[in-house]
């Protein structure tokens, strides 16, 4: 059994994953891809384009072996066809379709780029929608998706408002009437053209849905809109547990959050229910945790590039016997850190003898919130910390200590 037959038969690694892509590329006439392992990329030698691999891994392992070819092929064919966007408004005006996307993948986007001599006109542009939302741009054609940037606004001489006014008009014409499905005050889309979750902008779409309550929407991934009533609470049941599974196992991530539309716009959504809470909670967890966890791998990358000396502390999931899980840092006497906001906090006064004690997060911002200060380039957030409390202060959250 040769290495393709090998690979192809079983769930590969995703440096065997890469190779696939790479000999696929070059089967197509494109060589020379560099394949980077710390962030699951490949690159174009002396081009500007970068393929990120994470989405097409999740679909091409989760797929019948019989349809992994075509997860190739479809990757190829994308970036081989990515179009030349009009230099016109009037020309690109008819392609142009919204699109939600995660803000922590977008933070990861400039960390990655972050230090390379890239040309701030070629910033994607998005705008606030939800909480850890984004609502953005792209120039839609066959075979791909494409971002509009800055200077692509700029050319055709429109704000992204404007743009984004004609995207959404788009998007209702490519909006079937029977594109829900539902039973039980339970809805899920099957338009199945990348923009389900887009459809959340179609707010007039969702009040005609007939649920129990306010509408909560559920956005696990790009490809799935699920929705049900903030009185519906197996309703409520249904989607988290169906999200949960896609948007830990299919590719393109969006939210593990519930979102209800209050008075036409959407806000986050805690269920009121304890089991439903939790459910949600340790989705929210889970995510955080890959998200953060990524994010120290790009920043430890980063720092050693340009002989910075930070620590960066990684957001770890703990749980106490008979208590439920929760997520947690390490504050660490005498080290500049940066941390990632967890539900606790472990203050380490003596990693040798294990000297050390935790505290809730909130408990700890109201005795040393003056010592944490947030970095406004990361996302998802963290706080530098460049001192450690004083005794005074180690006393105080000690009364405190979990």
């Amino acid at each position: 059994m040769n290495f393709l037959d090998k690979v192809f038969s079983s769930k590969p690694s995703q440096r065997e994953f890469a190779e696939i892509v790479i000999t696929a590329f070059e089967k197509s006439g494109s060589p020379g891809l560099a394949y980077c392992e710390s962030d699951f990329t490949l690159r174009f030698p002396g081009r500007n384009a970068t393929i990120f691999l994470h989405n097409s891994y999740t679909s091409y392992c989760e797929v019948p072996r019989s349809g992994r070819q075509e997860v190739i092929s479809k990757l190829v064919a994308g970036f081989a066809s990515v179009p030349e966007i009009p230099s016109d408004f009037a020309s690109a005006r008819k392609n142009l379709m919204p699109v939600i996307r995660d803000e922590s993948y977008e933070g990861m986007m400039h960390l990655m780029g972050e230090g390379e001599a890239d040309d701030p006109g070629l910033t994607r542009q998005y705008k606030p929608f939800a909480r850890r939302l984004l609502a953005g741009l792209a120039y839609d054609t066959e075979h791909s998706i494409t971002s509009v940037n800055f200077k692509t606004l700029q050319a055709w001489g429109v704000d992204l408002d404007q743009a984004f006014a004609v995207a959404k008009e788009n998007l209702w014409d490519r909006t079937r009437p029977d594109g829900f499905e539902g039973a039980n005050g339970v809805y899920w889309s099957r338009w199945a053209d990348s923009y389900d979750s887009s459809r959340m902008l179609l707010t007039e779409l969702i009040y005609r849905l007939s649920v129990d309550g306010d509408p909560v929407a559920f956005v696990p991934n790009r490809d799935a809109l699920l929705v049900t009533g903030t009185h519906n609470i197996a309703g409520l049941r249904v989607i988290l547990n169906a999200g949960a599974e896609s948007h830990f196992k299919q590719g393109h991530p969006l939210s593990p959050d519930l979102f209800v539309l209050d008075d036409g716009v959407w806000k986050h959504h805690i269920p009121a229910d304890a089991e439903l809470r939790e459910i949600w909670a340790g989705m929210r967890r889970q995510r955080d945790g890959i998200d953060y966890n990524h994010q120290k791998e790009l920043l430890d990358k980063l720092h050693e590039k340009q002989d910075v000396d930070i620590y960066v502390a990684g957001y770890q999931i703990a749980q106490r016997e008979g208590q439920k899980a929760f997520s947690i840092c390490v504050w660490s006497r005498g080290v500049d850190s940066l941390i990632p906001v967890t539900e606790q906090i472990a203050f380490m006064l003596d990693a040798e003898k294990s000297d050390f004690f935790t505290v809730s997060w909130d408990s700890t911002v109201a005795v040393v919130g003056d010592l944490m200060e947030e970095d406004p380039q990361l996302i998802p957030k963290r706080m530098r910390v460049r001192e450690f409390p004083d005794a005074q202060q180690i006393a105080q959250l000690r009364k405190l200590a979990k």
